[in-house]
């Protein structure tokens, strides 16, 4: 059962300016999320896993958000990605404006940490309304060192589920702790994820149950003195799942170079 947190887009933003406000300045981590899509509800999601799982730690977050309506470019709050020690992607094809891709671009060029779920792969890859827009198509090859190529379309229940399952020799890598190891189903449709730089380490691979193919579902990146996290994974049904939301948890801890919690013992 998909479960929401009910967040109105005037609630968000009230979110944003309190959360900022309550954190001490200069000494946190300082984490930016970056959310607009129209498909899979992470303008609820997402906040939501940053109080459960982010700011408990410790970690400043900032929100960064335009409207769930298919290109809409007007984000708001984009100033604090100039601050951000991570960004946080959950965007589709949009272009923001100028200004705020040029802070995307520093931020990246600097060499931080950058986390992607789902269509962060195809984030920028729209074509710009006006001279006061900016698109990034390469932003797949660039930042996160794979490139998109579509997706299956399976989904569930009308369609086979995708199975996902850690990489074998990658069991031991640290955004994997307390991930499970064994076999899992999720409802996200399957991505396609090719052509991988030579610094990418896969994690988690998925295929449709019924076919052979196999494609990445998670990675790590770490092409130019980067640290960078990225999943396909992040419909509304994978942040229900224990495992998708540490998987989510030791990504952006990683990436920001900070230690990830141990996997609990069995008892």
């Amino acid at each position: 059962m998909i479960r929401h947190t009910c967040l109105t887009f005037a609630s968000l933003l009230l979110w944003t300016v309190g959360l900022a406000a309550a954190q001490p300045e200069l000494t946190l981590k300082h984490i930016v999320l970056i959310v607009g899509e129209n498909e899979y509800h992470t303008w609820e999601t997402l906040p939501e896993f940053a109080e459960k799982e982010l700011k408990p730690r410790g970690l400043k977050v900032s929100l960064v958000i335009a409207p769930p309506s298919e290109g809409d470019p007007n984000f708001t709050n984009w100033q604090a990605i100039k601050d951000a020690d991570a960004l946080v992607v959950s965007v589709r094809r949009r272009t923001p404006p100028k200004p705020m891709m040029d802070l995307i671009r520093q931020h990246v060029a600097a060499g931080k940490a950058v986390v992607g779920i789902r269509t962060a792969s195809h984030a920028f890859d729209a074509q710009p309304a006006d001279e006061e827009h900016a698109a990034w198509p390469t932003f797949d090859v660039d930042v996160f060192g794979m490139k998109y190529e579509g997706h299956y379309g399976n989904k569930p229940p009308r369609d086979p589920p995708t199975i996902i399952k850690a990489v074998p020799e990658a069991v031991t890598h640290p955004v994997l702790a307390g991930v499970p190891s064994d076999e899992f189903r999720v409802t996200s449709h399957l991505y396609k994820n090719r052509k991988p730089a030579g610094t990418v380490t896969p994690l988690l691979r998925g295929w449709v149950e019924g076919r052979a193919e196999v494609e990445p579902v998670a990675w790590v990146f770490t092409g130019n003195n980067r640290r960078v996290f990225y999943t396909s994974l992040g419909n509304p049904d994978d942040f229900n799942l224990p495992a998708f939301r540490r998987l989510l948890l030791n990504g952006t801890l990683w990436a920001l170079n900070q230690s990830v919690p141990p996997a609990e013992r069995p008892q």
